[in-house]
């Protein structure tokens, strides 16, 4: 059984242990006080230290071992998790700070082994740490700019990108949150070249996705399909480079918290028309892309005075007063438009405001009042 020689393995490394700050203690006693130990009495204690420590090594050999192997796992899964240039980057800051550290050992040799191991340990993580935050800084120092040749004119036509259509390579990264995703308009935003760069779907919110789209509610299950439909049509029929990010930043935190980091660590912007999640980003330094924000800037503004004609669907809150809503979900508010319910009306505008839900624009009818239907 494992059991068995993982204690032995553990006892000897705690033998060892003993026997090296036995050794040391020893060192420091016969420096310390005016006569040395005897030689028996110096075999008796560093034979005790070696037996005590070998005896806690096998003892606590099962919880040892335990925690070395979850430890060994976890940092293999990040490892393998990490995409290959972070590895790279990662290996070679690590060996930059062990050969600092190997410069500083003669200055740190006084201080003893463990003081020496402890640096050694500190500047291969820092250096780990720093290179591998560092990567993209780099990968523009090594990466040569490759010379621009003119391309024949078929080459060039065939190279340029359909009209309405920004580069599929330029921009920095979309980080594609799941509210973005079941609302269906980043297509709309692609096709049209509002929306460019890579766009990054990270494994979490594509099992959010299959989890409501499995959902046993009706409408949870359509709107999780329409999500993974919108994925296909924006890989397939659109052509977007789209990525599968399989990396974890935190694998306890959340879904929200996880795009936070991750289009933090990529440089890129996250796309959502979640409020929670736009001002969560915004307070930790990640650029956001709301897609509802950008509806409500792109509604057509009018001013006082402006004609239009709408159709007035419901009473409003005020005495008198009737709503009606434009093409974009825009309400009006028609000061004496109750007794014009169901017909179509034209109004003179009187004032707009811009609310936290969106734009509301107050108006009259035109005069004389013309209803056009029932």
């Amino acid at each position: 059984m494992l059991g068995g020689p993982a204690r032995w393995a553990w006892a000897v490394v705690g033998a060892f242990a003993g026997f090296y700050v036995g050794l040391g203690w020893l060192g420091q006693l016969s420096r310390t006080y005016p006569l040395p130990l005897s030689a028996v009495a110096a075999t008796g204690l560093l034979v005790g230290m070696v037996v005590v420590a070998a005896l806690c090594g096998y003892v606590l050999g099962p919880v040892l071992n335990r925690l070395a192997l979850l430890a060994w796992r976890r940092g293999m899964e990040r490892v393998v998790a990490l995409p290959g240039v972070d590895v790279l980057a990662g290996s070679m800051g690590a060996v930059f700070g062990l050969v600092a550290a190997l410069l500083l050992h003669p200055a740190l040799a006084p201080l003893g082994w463990p003081v020496q191991a402890v640096v050694s340990v500190a500047l291969g993580l820092l250096g780990w740490t720093v290179f591998v935050h560092k990567r993209a800084d780099w990968r523009r120092l090594w990466r040569a700019e490759p010379a621009v040749a003119a391309a024949p004119p078929e080459q060039e036509d065939a190279a340029a990108p359909a009209p309405g259509r920004a580069a599929a390579v330029d921009g920095r990264p979309k980080v594609l949150d799941t509210s973005a995703i079941v609302d269906g308009r980043v297509t709309e935003l692609y096709r049209t070249g509002f929306l460019e760069g890579p766009v990054v779907v990270p494994n979490c919110v594509l099992d959010e996705l299959r989890h409501i789209a499995d959902s046993a509610d009706e409408l949870r299950r359509q709107r999780g399909r329409h999500g993974l439909e919108v994925l296909a049509m924006l890989q397939k029929e659109l052509g977007a480079p789209v990525r599968f990010e399989a990396r974890d930043p935190d694998p306890t935190a959340e879904v929200d918290a996880k795009l936070v980091r991750l289009a933090r660590e990529l440089g890129g912007h996250v796309v959502t028309t979640d409020f929670n999640l736009n001002k969560v980003a915004e307070l930790q330094g990640v650029s956001v892309l709301n897609v509802n924000a950008l509806a409500s800037a792109l509604r057509p503004r009018y001013l006082p005075g402006e004609e239009m004609t709408v159709r007035v669907v419901s009473p409003g809150k005020m005495p008198g007063q009737g709503l009606a809503y434009l093409e974009d979900g825009t309400m009006v508010v028609v000061d004496g438009g109750r007794r014009l319910i169901g017909g179509d009306v034209n109004i003179v505008v009187t004032s707009s405001v811009q609310t936290a839900q969106g734009r509301m624009i107050f108006g009259r009818p035109n005069q004389p009042a013309q209803v056009n239907g029932s």
